[in-house]
């Protein structure tokens, strides 16, 4: 393992006003490959490093609960295949794209954005999965 240094300093943006609220020298340890790939990304350490958070608590979102809550009523196949997010879900989701369109997203909206696509993706599989069931042969 080689050892990385990074100082990272970092001013923590609360709504309009920005305030330094603190400041950390970080040291890290990392094997070789993961040094490497990340080599080239030392620019947007910052970037990773909150990306990383937010993901963490990704699921705890209201696009997350509303996910959770509909699979734990244990919808059958059907359901599942019908299953549409909420107007407020669909309504953020066109916000997010045309700012992104534009160029104009920021940092947590687009780990927002991204969330997004994963649950996109999850439901996704779900569906197909339920499609498989609903067509195959009944046991008997």
């Amino acid at each position: 393992m080689r050892a990385l240094h990074q100082h990272v300093k970092e001013s923590l943006t609360i709504g309009r006003w920005h305030s330094t609220l603190c400041s950390m020298q970080v040291t890290i340890e990392l094997p070789d490959g993961l040094a490497q790939r990340l080599r080239p990304q030392m620019n947007r350490l910052t970037e990773i490093i909150e990306r990383g958070l937010q993901q963490r608590g990704a699921g705890t979102s209201a696009n997350w609960r509303e996910i959770i809550a509909f699979l734990a009523r244990g919808p059958r196949p059907e359901e599942i295949i019908a299953f549409r997010p909420s107007e407020n879900h669909r309504k953020r989701s066109r916000e997010l794209l045309d700012k992104n369109q534009q160029g104009t997203l920021t940092q947590p909206e687009e780990g927002e954005l991204e969330e997004m696509g994963q649950l996109n993706f999850l439901m996704m599989l779900l569906k197909a999965e339920a499609r498989k069931i609903l067509a195959a042969p009944a046991e008997s």
